[in-house]
């Protein structure tokens, strides 16, 4: 600790100086009036001992440090406003000549008063810390609660994470099991949009190193550590100094690292960044957990159980999104609908899992044929639709005709190898040449094969 000492007489500044370093304290000091404003200005100290000619300066001086102890000296001639200098704050007064022992037991006071306030202050800090940690994680948790959206919850992470955590650049990396491998989901910082999509090899970097044993790490000097990877800053023109990172980890099982990095001001992240980063990250994990089985649930339910083709809910809202985006851009979609000819006789004559079978091979037969871009849907019982995006009416004809070769040129097989050979009828529409809005589509489209089933069945017609 330390005190500033003013007093014009340098014999007695250099005996204060003396019974300070008795009682164990440092000291700086001043001999005139002006250069103790320009002290405190620059520095904070624990105590000010000050000659009775500071008197007129102390409300001033009060104000550039409202905490620190202050020791006035004064001569017994001096005219003294205790009321003043107790509503100012000052600790003692201490009236020439006095003992030494007396000065060192004053001082000796007011410095355990400091400490006691210094105690207080760092106490009053964390817990003002704690309330805001309490108060942050509580909007975590209502945020991610709110979303069912991986990315939006990553973003919530990393925004309320950082009124806490204060640093340059943030990352997530999900780990992609099948490769093996850690991918840059979500970013932040300065080398932001360049970090997306890059990858790391389990156990490659600090990250990855976090991945592989699934354990919290500070990394306070990054060229100290040979974890480190420095990859990523090369391909980025970042420079790392330090990194904070944590394992996401869902039923024992790692799903991903999130690491903030170099602590703005250049300070070292701490054991209270990791403990909150972690109890954070722990919460950002179940809901990303519960978004993902949301999600599954949700494409569940844009499937057929049977043929594990997309179902008419599915149809009925990508139909939907795409047409209202082609109503601002100019665009065609084209859409085939097609049924099997006589599925009733195949029911009839080979049972019911016959027909369930020849349902799942049309549907096979149909995906074999069509592009990448298409979507293949079992519309209902025997009926299909396929949905070929930027697809005028003539090459939709063309990819109607190769789906009713595909399911005419080789025979299905029910039980006992008995064989039989099925046919479809296809109608094919387009938007917005036949049809302005979804339902229009589809019922042109519906009408145009129905027309082939009038006309011989196992055909194309055209809306």
């Amino acid at each position: 600790m330390e005190a500033l000492i003013y007093d014009s007489d340098r014999l007695r500044l250099a005996t204060m100086a003396r019974n300070l370093q008795d009682v164990g304290l440092n000291w700086s000091a001043v001999a005139e009036l002006e250069d103790i404003k320009k002290r405190l200005q620059k520095k904070k100290f624990d105590l000010l001992i000050l000659d009775g000619s500071a008197m007129k300066i102390l409300e001033r001086l009060r104000k550039l440090d409202l905490t620190v102890p202050i020791i006035m000296i004064t001569d017994k001639t001096t005219e003294i406003d205790y009321e003043k200098l107790i509503f100012i704050g000052v600790e003692g007064v201490i009236t020439r000549p006095y003992r030494a022992d007396f000065f060192k037991k004053v001082v000796t006071k007011a410095m355990k008063n400091r400490r006691a306030v210094l105690t207080n202050m760092k106490a009053m800090v964390s817990l003002r810390q704690k309330i805001q940690e309490l108060q942050t994680l509580n909007e975590v948790v209502q945020a991610i609660s709110s979303s069912l959206k991986p990315n939006e919850i990553l973003r919530i992470i990393m925004e309320k994470t950082a009124d806490l955590i204060k640093a340059e650049g943030w990352s997530v990396l999900l780990f992609d099991h099948e490769q093996g491998e850690l991918i840059f989901e979500a970013v932040a910082g300065e080398a932001g949009k360049k970090l997306l999509g890059l990858r790391l090899k389990v156990g490659q970097g600090v990250a990855g190193w976090v991945a592989r044993y699934g354990q919290s790490l500070i990394v306070p000097d990054v060229s100290k550590d040979p974890r480190f990877y420095s990859g990523i800053d090369k391909k980025t023109k970042f420079i790392t100094r330090s990194i904070l990172c944590v394992p996401m980890r869902s039923r024992d099982k790692i799903i991903g690292v999130v690491e903030v990095v170099n602590k703005i001001g250049g300070e070292p992240f701490t054991q209270d960044d990791l403990e909150i980063f972690e109890n954070l990250v722990a919460h950002v994990t179940i809901a990303l957990q519960n978004a993902t089985m949301y999600r599954k649930m949700e494409e569940a339910t844009l499937i057929d159980d049977l043929t594990q083709l997309y179902n008419v809910r599915f149809c009925n809202r990508y139909l939907e999104g795409y047409l209202n985006g082609r109503k601002t851009q100019k665009g065609v979609v084209s859409l085939i609908f097609l049924d099997i000819d006589f599925f009733k006789l195949v029911d009839d004559n080979y049972g019911h899992l016959v027909g369930s079978e020849t349902l799942k091979y049309v549907g096979e037969r149909i995906k074999r044929v069509v592009r990448h871009e298409d979507v293949v849907i079992r519309y209902g019982g025997d009926e299909y639709i396929v949905i070929l995006p930027r697809t005028d009416k003539k090459i939709a004809r063309v990819i109607a005709e190769r789906i009713r070769k595909e399911i005419n040129q080789e025979p299905f097989y029910a039980s006992s190898n008995k064989k039989f050979n099925i046919s479809v009828t296809l109608g094919v529409a387009t938007f917005p040449e036949d049809a302005k809005t979804r339902d229009d589509l589809i019922g042109k489209a519906d009408k145009a094969m129905y027309e082939g089933k009038l006309s011989g069945r196992d055909r194309v017609i055209l809306a």
